[in-house]
């Protein structure tokens, strides 16, 4: 009988449950297919389903495999192209004298795969009988090719051959055949020639960056380190001739590594990986582009965070994990051995969503249609009492050069009709202004504080007297509690090269859990507006409040995912050269950047939802 899941220590806030019942049996990985569904890899043959949060009876495949030590059925993957020809691929050791491990694919037919539609793709070296380090993960590049992670059967002298695929990180074409580009084409025979890098002793795990082609290499260690290696093509790793750091020239050392023991920093064989990059992030922005990775023995996640090459403690008490994924829902999954084999969730920090606090967008102001518009909407049943700012003179403490002189704001309703304007902000409304803790820097700066009913607004920057320079028009929430909210707050303004580009900055806040976002970058599509000089192509990127880059778009229906939820949304922009974000954000603060593609010029809007 499966005993009960034992729930592992989280950071604050954050919540694991139980996907699916238990597995009965002993996981070795998983992977999501893009429909949702999550295939469980068991030891003993059997690749189970989870589908819908239930583990379904039947099993996608029932195999015989030799299950010795640490053989067995080790490692799946799904075809690029899966939504089309439901291709399959697993890991497994064939039983044999010698027994040997091969990669096979198999037609998915529902959640079952259908009878007779095995294929070889590639059968490895015959083992010895040590019935250990096999690696056995299988994943399809951005390339679109396929990546085998193969240990070295106990031998390290096989990791620094090319004689044999052992030790190695393979990759293949999704039918077997060998890429010409490999590294070792010219040096390496026959099947050999599908070597891409060697000097590995158990490459267990391993995993992509979604969005670029970096690659994490998990080498499991002896009996000093274990190694996070950078998965660079015709390197070789060291093993068995070093392990850990190195300054063997001759040897590409890991980006880190840890040592053996029982601390919440130690351990004995490295397990899972993960990248923290979903289409739609659920954790916190903190997260972002950092890479999850799991010790076997002493039960932790981890977080590694590629930029600084340092690592921090993330989940303790876990029952012997074996992998980790990021579902499509952007939380954080993993599996586990103990109970009889578990997957469990791991969902961000939970409370009231953060809300949009503040928009700011920093363009050159010039004059006609090229001015900067800032607009918002007040959504709710109460007044909001709103601060709206134009700054100019004083981002040249910032390091802004040629930035406006003397800012004009107006505020209009969405009838055009105006509510109020100001120059110079201490000529009217001085001491409500100093009250809220946002009064400009300079006395040429203006602001003004408006108490709306719902509805829409905008917020016109000019030069006075025809004043040109790059100038910030801002927007606040300045009553919080309130019964509404910004839920829509834009920035249109001429977008240059350069410092000259449209920088939209904003903050959430005001609660725990993460909000709903969406970012848009407008463009051609102004022309319908009747506006000239459109910015031709633009680009968006959105970065945290540290400057990291957490998600950039070209056109907005380049992802199938975020175009399906932008358009869910109801924010699909009309021209496909525009380009869109849908991310979800913790309280902080953020930058949305507009440039051209292709560094041309022309007016552009940027606009940020908030979804909640």
């Amino acid at each position: 009988m499966s005993l009960p899941a034992t729930a592992a220590n989280l950071p604050p806030g954050f919540i694991e449950t139980q996907v699916g019942s238990n597995l009965s049996g002993t996981p070795t990985a998983m992977a999501f297919v893009p429909d949702g569904r999550l295939f469980v890899c068991l030891q003993g043959g059997q690749v189970r389903v989870i589908k819908n949060g239930s583990l379904l009876s039947a099993p996608f495949l029932s195999i015989t495999v030799d299950s010795a030590g640490e053989r067995g059925l080790l490692g799946i993957a799904f075809d690029p192209n899966f939504a089309t020809n439901k291709y399959v691929y697993i890991y497994h050791t064939v039983p044999g004298s010698p027994p040997h491990n091969r990669v096979s694919r198999y037609t998915a037919a529902g959640d079952t795969a259908a009878p007779s539609s095995e294929v070889i793709i590639l059968d490895l070296d015959n083992l010895s009988s040590a019935t250990n380090h096999n690696g056995g993960a299988i994943h399809f590049g951005p390339d679109g090719k396929l990546y085998i992670g193969v240990g070295e059967n106990a031998n390290g002298s096989n990791a620094q051959t090319l004689s044999n695929l052992l030790g190695k990180m393979l990759r293949i074409n999704a039918d077997g055949a060998i890429p010409a580009d490999n590294p070792f084409n010219n040096t390496a025979t026959g099947k050999n020639r599908a070597i891409w890098a060697l000097g590995l002793r158990n490459p267990f795990t391993f995993a992509f960056q979604r969005g670029t082609t970096r690659m994490f290499i998990n080498d499991v260690g002896q009996s000093t380190f274990e190694e996070i290696n950078d998965g660079i093509v015709g390197s070789n790793y060291g093993w068995p001739i070093t392990e850990g750091p190195t300054t063997n020239p001759a040897f590409r050392g890991p980006i880190y590594f840890y040592g053996h023991g029982t601390s919440d920093a130690t351990g004995c064989a490295i397990v899972g990986g993960a990248f923290y990059n979903p289409t739609v992030p659920q954790f916190p922005s903190s997260y972002i582009g950092k890479y999850f990775f799991a010790d076997l023995c002493s039960g932790w996640i981890r977080v590694f965070d590629p930029n600084t090459g340092t690592a921090s403690g993330f989940a303790t008490g876990i029952s012997s994990p074996v992998d980790l994924q990021v579902g499509p829902d952007g939380a954080l999954y993993y599996l586990a051995q103990g109970s009889g084999g578990q997957v469990f969730r791991i969902s961000a920090p939970s409370g009231p969503p953060a809300r949009a606090l503040n928009i700011s967008g920093r363009s050159r102001i010039e004059t006609g249609d090229r001015i900067a518009i800032s607009g918002f909407i007040v959504t709710g049943n109460a007044l909001k009492r709103i601060v709206v700012r134009a700054i100019g003179p004083s981002l040249g403490n910032l390091g802004v050069s040629d930035s406006l002189a003397d800012p004009v704001i107006e505020l209009h309703r969405g009838d055009g009709s105006i509510v109020m304007a100001n120059d110079n902000w201490k000529d009217a409304q001085q001491a409500d202004i100093e009250a809220t803790g946002l009064a400009p820097k300079d006395d040429k700066e203006a602001a003004l504080i408006a108490t709306l009913p719902p509805g829409n607004y905008t917020a016109i920057v000019t030069g006075k007297n025809g004043g040109t320079g790059v100038a910030l028009a801002e927007a606040y929430d300045a009553d919080q509690s309130a019964d509404s909210r910004l839920a829509n707050i834009s920035t249109r303004a001429p977008v240059g090269t350069g410092s000259d580009v449209l920088i939209g900055g904003f903050i959430t806040g005001n609660g725990t859990g993460a909000t709903r976002i969406a970012v848009r970058a407008i463009g051609p599509s102004l022309q319908q507006f009747g506006i000239a000089n459109t910015l031709p192509d633009p680009r968006l990127e959105l970065h945290d409040g540290n400057g990291a880059l957490l998600a950039s778009n070209d056109n907005w229906q380049d992802d199938a995912t975020q175009a399906a939820l932008i358009a869910s949304y109801g924010l699909a922009p009309t021209n496909s050269l525009e380009s869109a974000i849908a991310i979800s954000l913790g309280p902080g603060s953020y930058t949305a950047i507009v440039a051209d593609k292709n560094g041309q010029t022309g007016v552009g809007l940027v606009e940020i939802y908030d979804l909640q």
